[in-house]
């Protein structure tokens, strides 16, 4: 069966780019006040929205939600309230966000003049289709749905919705896990690329969301989305091809001063020219989808010069522009203190469960290959067998590493450490945690021991760990740590001169409470810079967990964390000394993130 786009089809996605086109260079001012609106929107809102988040966390006695204090959290009535608040303010946001560009395409096509006042009422208007009746809908589709895909349209609002790393790597170890969560991201995107017309559709007056959602299903055919990708494409590559060559330049008063200040500064105005640059290819997506839709439904689509107004539109566009000058300063001050920071700060390496890409997870030869790439410490899990030893190892089943249908707590010490684990080819022992230090030792490396209970452990669990690990490390040179956080309190009491740290799964809010000494493990989906603010006030450690991109990898180092725990230690370690290396390669580290359209 042919893939071919039907050429009726192609003439029209042709004519729809060439409207675009002409209606971006025609109204380019309108986008950049647009732009400057929108941000201007958020960066008074959501400081009141953090506000109510904290006012209501405050109202339970908690600094965040995690897996520790979400029952607290879903159990207040207040807390509830707020949050309600919040998703329908978000919700109203990023509809009017998304479809901003779209509001600016139809009235330029249907011959009105680009005024603050038109585009405000109708912008209004299609906000106001969020609390009607029919708004509940949006909330999943908006908030979730769409980052999650990371398909289409998003918001500066759902940035951070994602998949957390942590689940999906899980998932992703076992067949079963790896075609569940297959079948829902297929399904995910599939639902998101039949909905991309949804917000050209919305924005028009007698369009309900159900009726903009439906009509989007009923245009997009899977031969019309393969013309939607190129076009989609095309839009990106042109959009990461301006950004590199603004890299380019923004390399050389960096060459000339040879400070990481410069660099901190070139990384500061790159954030303002990615914003600009993505927000133009922002809006002519709008305005493609915008012209393909009119024009299929026969509506006046030709493009009109730009009006009258547009003088008054490009003063105001330059007010903005210096007014968002002025209000991003901060965020230039905050790259150059980044980087700064980064030219003397180097974080630990952490190979998480040793290193799985050279040797089996959680085994011998992962320590030896994890401190041969560079790693400083060696995050790992320990169990309790039925007859009280500990060994490495992960899961409480034995299926996934062994193929053993047994559980950890069923067998003996000398039974766990009898079985064979096998993963990607490689085989290696079961090894006990003390022939575990035995090795880290013998490497010069730290472990970060995770401890983590499989609720079988009969009472004094805490103190027979304590034990157990001040019998083989009794410099105390290793560190604990757990999900639970009742267990690493329990450890802190009873050893308060070992190093421990609390892992929380996910995070939002504040830094997670903890002792004044112990160590924070967040996961990369939660982190912020007001968790790290808070963390260095504190006087407390803060580690992120699983960073495997090399993207992120020099965002962290340059951010200054503590410590990166990392599948990829080789990939950890080349960012850590490109980094450290000088001002050229920090600002090259650094800006290769921002070429990336996503």
């Amino acid at each position: 069966m042919s893939t071919k786009v039907p050429n009726g089809t192609r003439v029209t996605i042709a004519r729809a780019v060439a409207i675009a086109v002409k209606l971006l260079r025609a109204h380019r001012f309108a986008v950049i006040v647009g732009m400057l609106c929108i941000q201007g929107a958020l960066v008074w809102t959501l400081p009141l929205m953090t506000a109510l988040l904290r006012g209501a966390l405050h109202i339970v006695g908690v600094r965040g939600i995690n897996q520790d204090t979400i029952g607290e959290v879903a159990t207040s009535p207040a807390v509830l309230l707020v949050f309600l608040g919040i998703a329908v303010t978000a919700t109203v946001l990023i509809l009017t966000e998304i479809t901003l560009f779209a509001v600016i395409a139809h009235l330029a096509l249907d011959g009105k003049r680009l005024t603050f006042t038109n585009v405000w009422q109708q912008s209004k208007a299609t906000a106001r289709k969020a609390a009607s009746r029919q708004g509940p809908l949006l909330i999943p589709y908006l908030t979730l749905l769409l980052p999650v895909s990371q398909v289409g349209f998003s918001s500066v609002l759902t940035a951070h919705v994602v998949v957390p790393k942590f689940v999906s790597g899980e998932l992703l170890k076992t067949t079963w896990g790896g075609i569940v969560y297959g079948v829902a991201s297929a399904a995910i995107v599939y639902l998101i690329l039949r909905s991309v017309l949804f917000p050209a559709l919305v924005c028009r007056d007698d369009t309900t969301i159900v009726q903009a959602l439906r009509g989007s299903f009923r245009m997009t055919t899977w031969r019309t989305l393969i013309g939607f990708g190129t076009v989609m494409f095309t839009a990106v590559l042109v959009a990461s091809l301006t950004l590199a060559l603004f890299v380019g330049i923004g390399a050389a008063p960096v060459a000339i001063w040879q400070t990481h200040a410069s660099a901190g500064v070139m990384i500061g105005v790159l954030e303002l020219v990615r914003f600009f640059v993505t927000g133009a290819a922002a809006a002519f997506l709008s305005f493609f989808f915008v012209a393909y839709v009119r024009l299929t439904h026969g509506l006046p689509a030709a493009g009109p010069k730009p009006d009258r107004s547009a003088a008054r539109t490009r003063t105001a566009a330059l007010t903005l522009v210096v007014l968002a000058a002025f209000f991003a300063s901060p965020q230039v001050v905050g790259a150059v203190n980044s980087a700064t920071f980064a030219a003397g700060n180097s974080p630990e390496i952490i190979g998480h469960r040793g290193y799985p890409a050279r040797a089996v997870e959680n085994s011998i030869a992962g320590i030896r290959e994890a401190a041969d790439a560079g790693a400083d410490m060696v995050e790992t899990d320990i169990q309790e067998t039925r007859d009280g030893g500990i060994v490495v190892f992960h899961d409480v089943a034995l299926s996934r590493m062994t193929g053993d249908s047994r559980n950890i707590y069923e067998l003996t010490e000398a039974e766990a450490t009898s079985l064979t684990l096998r993963q990607d080819g490689r085989t290696a022992d079961l090894p006990t945690l003390a022939e575990f230090v035995s090795a880290a030792d013998e490497q010069g490396v730290r472990l970060l021991v995770e401890v983590k209970p499989h609720g079988k452990e009969p009472d004094g669990f805490a103190g027979r760990v304590v034990e157990e690990l001040n019998r083989l490390d009794p410099d105390k040179t290793h560190m604990i740590q757990s999900l639970d956080r009742d267990l690493i309190d329990d450890i802190g009491r009873i050893d308060p001169d070992r190093d421990t740290a609390h892992v929380v799964g996910f995070q939002v809010g504040g830094l997670p409470a903890g002792s004044s000494d112990s160590t924070a493990v967040i996961e990369d989906w939660s982190y912020t810079d007001r968790i790290r603010t808070e963390a260095r006030r504190d006087g407390r450690g803060l580690y992120v967990w699983t960073v495997n991109d090399l993207d992120l990898l020099n965002d962290y180092v340059a951010r200054g964390v503590d410590g990166i725990i990392t599948d990829e230690v080789a990939l950890a370690e080349t960012s850590r000394q490109r980094i450290g290396a000088g001002p050229i390669a920090f600002y090259f580290a650094r800006a290769r993130g921002f070429v990336a359209i996503e």
